[in-house]
């Protein structure tokens, strides 16, 4: 479970608008594969985690700049994709 408030503390997110959009990627675009699709891409960059580090990160028990910002990376591609789909299925209506 994600603690947002903790979040927000964690990195200094203080803008209404933006902890809006971090609680909307993190609540609603963020697929439940995510550990191992931030895995990956870290891995890409010769980070090497685990899926415990991934969860405590987005949890907010641990602070660790460089996997929030993958899992905000993944949760961003899936809603590029989400706003894709919408976008296709509302121009075939």
């Amino acid at each position: 479970m994600t603690n947002l408030n903790k979040l927000y503390t964690l990195y200094d997110i203080h803008s209404h608008k933006e902890q809006k959009a971090l609680k909307d990627l993190l609540v609603n675009h963020l697929p439940k594969e995510y550990t191992s699709k931030v895995i990956d891409k870290l891995t890409a960059n010769k980070i090497i985690v685990d899926s415990q580090t991934v969860r405590n990160t987005k949890a907010g028990i641990s602070k660790n700049i460089l996997v929030f910002n993958a899992i905000l990376e993944i949760a961003k591609e899936y809603k590029t994709m989400s706003d894709s789909l919408k976008k296709i299925l509302k121009n075939n209506k």
